[in-house]
């Protein structure tokens, strides 16, 4: 019978206290009893020969032994008393805190059997009534109840696993004395006898029997323990210890297959355990948070950051953590295969992938790695692949498939590619992310020295990402399904310091100085042709191995996230306000990657949302700044500046839009703003929270909304209509035949930018004569920067600009 939230509030634990000194007496008592025994009986004896003292000595060597292994069971079983005692004590703490959180943050009223329910006790009858009314009560009624369900089994597991030990401390294991006698080698801790434990049982899973080779008792035992004690460093380092690195690894594939292949009946069990075994890692290899003489949290990456973490891990704390990566980078780079048990084999399948493969499949159930923790086991994964580039490679369904391994290396649930699922759970935190590709960070920070961060530009450009066979000679190898993934995760938390997953968030952060370092180092890697060759690592090219252009659309979702950044570097103005941390691109990188990404209609079509976005906002924060002292050539002036960065990056994505009309031969303009038109969504976040033109002059954490006078729907409409009517067309009268015209393109900006130019100057109730001085630097900019952008990307020059 489970406890209860009743039983556990008004358990008097002190009885455990009262019972261990009883303990500890009945060992003084067995002590006293043995000295009395092997001083007051058998030194009367000594020197008794013949056949009966040898029967004697015989017995009395057996009584001795029990009689010592009395006093020490005792005494250990006084420790696990008090052990279990300040453990229940600390559980029914966190069940406490748990419940004053549920009343005082959750508004909560918590009844003495743990039920949670709203409460009106404070409000007005009609307030109450709303309040009862709310849809929404009921779910945060429900959060609130399972968390302290989730603190009344914590308890629970921690009574159960006190039990466990005191149950094991007075099993006779010592294998002397009599069969059944006192165990002379009891453990006196609960997390040890817990780890020792969890480790045996997890060593002995074998998906080859019935019920994984454990009984049901055993499986909920190893349950049980590893759910109890995964945030526990004692537990945790003991177990993995006991387990090694190859027994981690076997325990992960065993589960694996008992889970998905042979004991699906009790799946939910083992994955279970596979997520506590995931969290027990985490905490086994927690690397600290370093702070300086400040108590300030030193920078991740920095060079004071690592010479904290070298002489950490000359600590004990370090000295475990080096020892288990060391050892891992062996167990990592072993074949797992059904040969025996030993080898860590799976049930059903030949081979079942590299020891890093499990591991990575093991930790992505899982969360709470230092980030240290993840760049390091990154760093060895990228050395073991440099020294043999083929080493993640395994076969499909097809030609291979006696090779090929169990289901779940091919339907998502093993991570075939190691390093990239370790980049998708590195998204999981941006800071995390950014740390490990930002350029500026230093790579291996446990060496001496410096040593640059090259991994970005690795995996961009270096990397050998097909690792699918499809021959028995390794010569024509593919994409897996899910190429990539974790990497593109990885590049969209990094560059933007959100999440992956939150594409349209109500804030939109200001970039930290590691995030635009990771955006600078994309551009800079990808805005350029492949080193030594003609080819551009974003270009579409079936033939060219490592190929990026599936990227391109998250790309311009990234470079979309760095507007200001973007017109500052095209047009050298540093008037052009970033959200926090400003990116300084490397110019002729920028305007390949633009005009790569630009052939994507997604990417073009963000990336102009962005833009045109930004100069709205740029353009009205301009216009509404000028005050009763300028005069026409000032406004004029002023408004060139405001529309120049847009219309230089609508150039250069105009011409763009025409490599991709006539270059990569996308079918026809209609075809690419239909694909295009999808981005609307985009446009929509852009104009609803603001790309922050003025988040500067607010301090780093500001938020702007939109600007007063703006009409969303207007914008929004606008800046669709220029998207889908910029549509260059191929010169007749150029020279050279691969030259485009892009006069209507050309129109359409010049006339967005006067447009709404004329409409900020009326709103701000500018004079006529001011107001036509702002319509002509709208056109006049626009003209001459589009021209200025339609041609910077390469060969493709306009024809002559009208005048």
């Amino acid at each position: 019978m489970e406890l209860t939230y009743h039983d556990i509030m008004n358990a008097h634990f002190s009885a455990l206290t009262e019972t261990a000194k009883n303990w500890r007496s009945m060992a003084k008592r067995c002590g006293t009893l043995r000295d009395n025994y092997r001083d007051h009986v058998r030194k009367r004896v000594k020197g008794w020969a013949g056949e009966s003292a040898g029967a004697f000595w015989i017995s009395s060597d057996i009584t001795l032994h029990e009689l010592s292994a009395a006093k020490s069971q005792a005494n250990k079983i006084a420790k696990l008393l008090d052990d279990a005692h300040g453990r229940l004590v600390e559980a029914r703490n966190h069940l406490k805190k748990v419940r004053d959180q549920a009343i005082h943050e959750g508004g909560m009223k918590v009844d003495a059997y743990g039920k949670c329910n709203l409460d009106t006790s404070k409000m007005t009858d009609e307030e109450a009534q709303g309040a009862l009314r709310d849809p929404s009560r009921m779910d945060t009624e429900a959060k609130w109840n399972r968390r302290i369900q989730e603190a009344v089994k914590h308890v629970d597991d921690v009574d159960y696993e006190n039990m466990l030990s005191l149950k094991a401390a007075a099993r006779d294991k010592d294998g002397k004395g009599e069969s059944g006698g006192f165990n002379s080698k009891a453990v006196g801790d609960v997390e040890k006898y817990a780890a020792h434990r969890s480790a045996d049982l997890a060593g002995r899973l074998d998906s080859l029997k019935d019920g994984g080779g454990l009984s049901a008792g055993e499986r909920h035992e190893l349950q049980v323990m590893l759910r109890a004690n995964a945030d526990d460093k004692q537990f945790t380092r003991t177990m993995l210890n006991s387990l090694g690195p190859r027994g981690l690894i076997d325990a992960t594939n065993q589960m694996n297959a008992l889970a998905y292949r042979s004991d699906k009946a009790h799946g939910d069990q083992y994955l279970g355990m596979e997520k506590s075994l995931a969290n027990a890692l985490a905490t086994a290899t927690k690397v600290p948070v370093f702070r300086d003489g400040n108590g300030k949290k030193i920078k991740l990456g920095s060079s004071e950051y690592g010479k904290r973490y070298s002489a950490w891990l000359h600590s004990k704390d370090g000295a475990f953590y080096d020892d288990w990566r060391n050892r891992m980078r062996k167990a990592g780079v072993e074949k797992w295969t059904n040969e025996s048990k030993e080898a860590g084999g799976v049930g059903g399948a030949s081979t079942y992938g590299r020891g890093y493969q499990s591991l990575v499949t093991l930790m992505k159930h899982g969360d709470g790695y230092s980030p240290q923790m993840l760049y390091d086991l990154g760093d060895d994964v990228r050395a073991a692949e440099e020294k043999d580039p083929n080493i993640w490679d395994h076969a499909g369904f097809g030609k291979k498939a006696s090779h090929a391994g169990p289901p779940e290396m091919h339907d998502g649930r093993f991570e075939n590619d190691p390093y990239d699922g370790l980049l998708k759970i590195m998204s999981k935190d941006p800071d995390t992310a950014a740390g490990y590709l930002d350029s500026a960070s230093d790579a291996d920070l446990s060496k001496d020295g410096v040593q640059k961060n090259d991994r970005l530009e690795y995996l961009a450009k270096k990397r050998e990402w097909e690792i699918v066979d499809t021959d028995a000679y390794d010569n024509n190898d593919t994409l897996d399904k899910d190429a990539r993934e974790g990497f593109k995760a990885a590049l969209k938390a990094g560059a933007t310091g959100r999440l992956p997953d939150d594409p349209s968030p109500m804030k939109t952060p200001a970039h930290s100085e590691a995030n635009a370092g990771v955006m600078e180092e994309t551009v800079r890697v990808l805005g350029k042709p492949v080193d030594g060759e003609e080819t551009h690592p974003l270009t579409e090219n079936e033939d060219k191995k490592g190929d990026l252009a599936d990227m391109r659309g998250m790309l311009g979702e990234l470079i979309a996230d760095y507007p200001a950044d973007v017109q500052r570097n095209v047009t050298g103005d540093d008037e052009y306000q970033a959200k926090g941390a400003a990116a300084n691109f490397d110019s002729g990188a920028l305007e390949g990657f633009l005009n790569k990404l630009g052939r994507d209609p997604h990417a073009y079509a963000v990336i102009q949302a962005s833009q045109q976005n930004y100069t709205l906002e740029h353009l009205h924060d301009v216009i509404n700044g000028m005050g009763p002292g300028t005069d026409r050539s000032d406004a004029q002036s002023l408004t060139d500046d405001a529309v120049a960065g847009g219309a230089h990056v609508s150039g250069a994505l105009s011409e763009a839009k025409a490599d991709a009309l006539y270059e990569d031969k996308v079918s026809n303009a209609r075809e690419f703003n239909d694909r295009a038109d999808k981005a609307n969504a985009w446009v929509n976040r852009f104009i609803g929270i603001g790309t922050g033109s003025m988040l500067a002059k607010q301090g780093p954490e500001a938020h702007v909304a939109t600007p007063v006078g703006w009409a969303q729907e207007d914008a929004n409409t606008a800046i669709m209509k220029l998207i889908k009517k910029d549509v260059p067309q191929i010169s007749d009268n150029a020279e050279d035949k691969g030259r485009y015209e892009y006069t209507n393109s050309r129109k359409n900006v010049v006339d967005f930018s006067r447009d709404w130019a004329e409409r900020f100057g009326r709103e701000k109730g500018l004079d006529e004569k001011i107001l036509e001085g702002v319509k002509d630097g709208a056109r006049k900019g626009a003209l001459v920067w589009f021209n200025d952008g339609s041609h910077t990307a390469g060969s493709h020059g306009n024809v002559s600009p009208a005048s």
